[in-house]
């Protein structure tokens, strides 16, 4: 995937219609302290050597250790991408709409014991308003979430319905 130049960056999200808190975390102001350890930038590895999946243009919203997190442009609307610069050609769809995409965070931020006020202000704070859905979810499915790949699966299902009603409200 090409990437959209560093000084381009704010205008490119706005372009593709990134809600303002999207874009202020991806600037780099941090709108709740819960987001520092999922969701802040800006990019570095993009900007600084590491490869980057062949496709369409994206923009670096983040990137923690070796993973990406960026949007790019899709035929319906966003996508929401991440990827290892170590293989860059395993690239992942995580969402197609930000409401979507803060289904994944959300759910970080949970398996990180985040405390469920803490949760409901950060959600206030960008938007999200699917925060109660998820965490009603995640308590029915909690039995059954006994594997990485049981959690994946599960968390699939979640954004992928999410994504469908956001996309048509």
């Amino acid at each position: 995937m090409t990437v959209v130049a560093e000084t381009l960056r704010m205008a490119t999200l706005q372009q593709l219609g990134a809600s303002a808190p999207l874009v202020q975390l991806a600037m780099g102001e941090c709108l709740h302290e819960v987001f520092r350890t999922v969701c802040l930038g800006p990019a570095f590895l993009p900007y600084h050597g590491a490869r980057a999946p062949d496709g369409p243009p994206w923009v670096p919203l983040w990137d923690r250790s070796s993973r990406v997190t960026g949007l790019r442009a899709h035929p319906d609307g966003l996508e929401f991408v991440e990827f290892s610069v170590e293989d860059p050609r395993a690239f992942e769809r995580i969402a197609l709409t930000e409401q979507g995409f803060w289904v994944t965070r959300f759910d970080a931020l949970y398996e990180n014991d985040v405390p469920e006020g803490v949760l409901h202000e950060a959600a206030r704070r960008v938007g999200f308003r699917y925060l109660d859905r998820h965490l009603t979810a995640r308590e029915e499915a909690e039995e059954r979430l006994n594997t990485f790949s049981d959690h994946r699966l599960w968390l699939q299902g979640l954004v992928a319905s999410i994504d469908q009603q956001a996309a048509g409200a």
